[in-house]
This record gives C-alpha cells, sequence and structure tokens, in this order.
C-alpha cells in the first residue's frame, strides 16, 4: 500500500514539474477565464483557441465550474484575493463592484475608444452600477410570445398580429377557449412559465409599475400598477384562459406547449434552440411574435452575462486585451455561429440567424429594442426568494395580489433599508 501512495505522490511530483517547465518554457503569462456552462464551453473554448494563437506572450485557460458551486468558488477566491483575472458575471454583479472584487473598465474602454452604443444597449446599462461600466456585455435573453398555428387553424381563430394589446389577447384566448370547449378539447389558450423573468417581472414594467428602483433603494411592490401585473395573471387563470397554477407549477410551459397542449406560451429566447428543433418547430407550427402591450408597453427584462475583469489580477492589462477580444466583432461572430447566445454586439446577430430555419428568431432581437435590464440590486439575492415565494402564493390562490405584493414591499423594503 505505501508502494502505491510513494508512486501516486511522484507521479504527482512529475507532473507538477513538467507542467511548470512547460510554462516556464513558453514563458507565457497565463490568464484564466472562469465560466460555468460546459455546453457553452466548445464554443468559448473555439475563441479562445484563436485569441491564443494570435499572442506571443499570453494564453489564456478555461476553468469551467458548475453553476451550483460557481459562486462559492469565486467568493472563496475573491476573499483571498485570487479570483480568476476574467469571469462570467450576471445580476449579481453590484455585489461584486461593491465588494471590490471587479474592476471598473471605464479607462479602458475610452483609452481604446470602444463604441458601447454598437452593443445593445440595455446590455450596457445593467452592467453599470454607480455610474461606472463593470463588466464588456456577452449576450442577451429575451422574452417573446410563441404561437401554435396548428391550433389556431385548428379552432378556427385568426393570429394576433405584432402590435397588439393585452385586450387583444384576452380577446383572442377567450374565442380559443370557447372553440376548444365547444370541441371537446384539452388544449389550454395561454400557457407561461411563472418564473419572474419569463412572465411576471415582464408584466411589472409593461403596467408601468418598477420591481426596483434604478439607484436599487427603493421596491416597487407598493406600487397599484404593479400589484395590477400580478392580478392580471390571477384573471386570466380565474377565467380559464392560463392553465391553472396547479398545472404550471408541475409541468412545464413550455414542454406542454410543445406536445401541442397550448396554442400562446410566453417563453424567453434561451429556449430558441428547444423551439427550432422540436417536432412542432420542424413542422413550421410555431411562430413568434412580440408579447402584447399594457399601459406603459411591451417591455421585456433583459438579461444577460458580461465578462468581468478581477480587481486582484496581476495582468490586468493582458485581461483587458482578451476580453476586447471575445466580446468584439471576431468573438461575438464565432458565438453567434455556435448559436449558444444571442450576441450583445448588434453587428453579429446576423450570424445567430443562420442557425434557424424552423422559427422566426429574429423577433427576440425586437424585444430586445424595447427591453430594460433585469431588475436586481447588491441585495438581489437577500430580496429575491421573497418575490418567488409571495408570488407563488398569489398564483396559487393563497393570498391576493394585494396582500402577496405587499408582503414582498414589506420584505424587501426592510432588507433594502439595513
Amino acid at each position: 500500500m505505501k508502494k502505491v501512495v510513494v508512486f501516486v505522490l511522484l507521479l504527482v511530483l512529475v507532473t507538477t514539474m513538467v507542467f511548470a517547465a512547460g510554462a516556464k518554457e513558453t514563458g507565457k503569462k497565463q490568464l484564466t477565464l472562469a465560466l460555468w456552462d460546459e455546453n457553452q464551453k466548445p464554443a468559448i473554448q473555439k475563441i479562445v483557441d484563436q485569441y491564443n494563437a494570435s499572442q506571443d506572450s499570453v494564453e489564456v485557460v478555461i476553468e469551467l465550474t458548475p453553476w451550483g458551486s460557481y459562486w462559492t468558488k469565486l467568493d472563496a477566491a475573491a476573499g483571498s484575493k485570487d479570483a480568476p483575472d476574467v469571469f462570467w458575471m450576471n445580476t449579481y454583479l453590484p455585489k461584486y463592484a461593491t465588494g471590490g472584487v471587479i474592476q471598473p473598465i471605464d479607462e479602458y474602454i475610452a483609452r481604446d475608444s470602444i463604441d458601447m452604443s454598437a452593443y445593445v444597449d440595455a446590455t450596457v446599462q445593467m452592467h453599470q452600477y454607480e455610474g461606472k461600466m463593470w463588466g464588456m456585455p456577452k449576450g442577451l435573453d429575451s422574452v417573446a410570445v410563441a404561437l401554435n398555428t396548428d391550433l389556431f387553424e385548428q379552432y378556427g381563430v385568426a393570429l394576433p398580429k405584432e402590435g397588439w394589446t393585452w385586450a387583444d389577447m384576452i380577446n383572442i384566448a377567450t374565442q380559443l377557449r370557447d372553440a376548444i370547449k365547444k370541441a371537446g378539447g384539452d388544449e389550454y389558450p395561454i400557457l407561461m412559465e411563472l418564473d419572474a423573468q419569463p412572465s411576471h417581472f415582464n408584466f411589472v414594467h409593461q403596467t408601468g409599475g418598477y420591481v426596483i428602483s434604478q439607484d436599487f433603494s427603493k421596491s416597487g411592490y407598493n406600487l397599484p400598477e404593479t400589484t395590477l401585473a400580478y392580478q392580471r395573471v390571477v384573471d386570466l387563470m380565474d377565467n380559464n384562459l392560463l392553465a391553472p397554477y396547479v398545472v404550471l407549477s408541475d409541468t412545464n410551459g413550455t414542454d406542454l406547449f410543445l406536445s401541442g397542449k397550448g396554442a400562446i406560451l410566453f417563453v424567453g429566447s434561451w429556449k430558441g434552440q428547444v423551439l427550432e428543433n422540436s417536432t412542432l418547430g420542424q413542422n413550421g407550427a410555431i411562430h413568434l411574435i412580440t408579447m402584447p402591450s399594457q399601459e406603459a408597453g411591451n417591455h421585456t427584462v433583459l438579461g444577460g452575462l458580461s465578462y468581468a475583469i478581477s480587481n486582484y489580477s496581476k495582468n490586468k492589462d493582458e485581461a483587458w486585451d482578451f476580453v476586447k477580444f471575445i466580446t468584439g466583432n471576431i468573438g461575438n461572430t464565432i458565438q453567434a455561429e455556435e448559436g449558444i447566445d444571442i450576441p450583445a454586439l448588434k453587428a453579429a446577430q446576423d450570424k445567430y440567424l443562420e442557425n434557424f430555419e424552423n422559427v422566426n428568431i429574429e423577433t427576440y432581437f425586437k424585444a430586445a429594442e424595447v427591453a430594460v435590464p433585469f431588475p436586481a440590486g447588491p441585495d438581489f439575492t437577500l430580496w429575491f426568494g421573497y418575490v418567488n415565494d409571495y408570488a407563488a402564493q398569489i398564483f396559487g390562490g393563497q393570498i391576493s395580489a394585494e396582500e402577496g405584493t405587499q408582503a414582498i414591499y414589506q420584505e424587501m423594503q426592510a432588507i433594502l433599508d439595513k
């Protein structure tokens, strides 16, 4: 047994020495790029390989950590001031900016005359905090509505057109409901996933409310407009226009739609490939349209990632050079060609379309034009759970929309006031 242990230790030592010798031999500075999505890793690796091939003194190495431990690992590394040189960042950005983990990049942007108007505006906004830019936009996701054209034809209801309103949707869904009932069908007029991003956060902004103020100091859940957004979802259920909560909490709304059980689906762009490759999509029976307008418009809450530079990196200039590459024309074009993400760089978006033949995916670009950044802030992880919990109670009929939004406001504002 001792021989085995000694052999293993010698193997580790020799491997370490070989690696060190190799690193010393190349003489290149090694930058680490941290990300969490193994599905995107091959495409990101292509970009990294192309960058590395163009460099004489720098080499970028990908560090993949699954989502479940990504943030824990990042926090631990930041605590020891040893975070990766470059890493993916999302709505948690204010926390890491406030904590001094991220390097602001405004000086780099100005020095290299980077045109930030070339990126979708909401992706730029969501990576700004306290007047500074903390990450370069990677990609985006928005929300639109998918229509099962077969069901519309089957039940003799005309498809909605761009520019439709919430009232139009209710009228169309009512026609579908009545036709389905008359024919003895079991389909639902409307389906959605009742998570914040694909549904109710969008509706809050569409009715004229807000989730959190732009300075992240005030909850918008005490506003009647915010309550109205939740009440309208409840009304859809009460009138048998939207599948009941017991169904939507048990079965994914997109899965129901793709199995032919719904005519209208609110769905995020991150499901684009799922729609494209589905039997329904391949049969040409899916048509996308932007969300119906309410009082304040048809805003979509836009999510997306950025590439952030560690404030502790010893090679910040080199890290910026890489970030500039991966978020520039070459990086965004490869990302678009691989279909992993809608590029935040507008010039590369046409390449993304080439991955789709069955679904008019460009509708998500239209939605992004009227997007607002996903509402977050430095205390997001502390209050978001309350939003989810009370929203579930509202949609489940346990409490009224007014009671639920007021409860969210009290919990959320108490956190923001600390």
